[in-house]
């Protein structure tokens, strides 16, 4: 199970951040989704708004696993994810700005849907890198 759970995993970020597909939505996720993110628990719905918002600031968007460990019916995924700022984000203007971002995300997969899902990112360096915050120490 491990394994499959770990391919899953693979072909999501694959085909649904990397493609930018946000119509693929509904093959990885269930509609009952919890998602643990830092600004608080998100449904499937709210999520998946928050997944549109990511792909139109950053459309070019390329996320590479790091790392990828299963066990039982979870996975957690380390990654960089690697991209300019073309598009509004979060009512911030496009910058044209390349960032680098790195985060993990643990996955819990039930009916070859992800159900359950913790995520924590650098969102200060994000923020950073697109302008908004200055850079610490400068």
């Amino acid at each position: 199970m491990e394994n499959k759970n770990k391919e899953f995993i693979k072909t999501m970020t694959n085909d649904f951040w990397n493609n930018c597909n946000i119509d693929a939505y509904g093959d990885f996720f269930s509609e009952d989704l919890v998602a643990h993110l830092e600004s608080g628990d998100k449904n499937s719905v709210e999520y998946k708004a928050m997944c549109q918002a990511v792909m139109t600031g950053f459309p070019d968007m390329h996320v590479s696993i790091n790392n990828l460990v299963a066990e039982a019916d979870q996975v957690t995924k380390v990654w960089t994810t690697n991209s300019t700022h073309k598009g509004e984000f979060m009512g911030i203007p496009p910058t044209g700005n390349k960032i680098s971002v790195k985060g993990m995300e643990v996955f819990r997969i039930k009916d070859e849907k992800i159900v359950e899902m913790w995520w924590v990112m650098d969102n200060l360096g994000l923020m950073q890198q697109i302008g908004v915050i200055p850079p610490m120490g400068g």
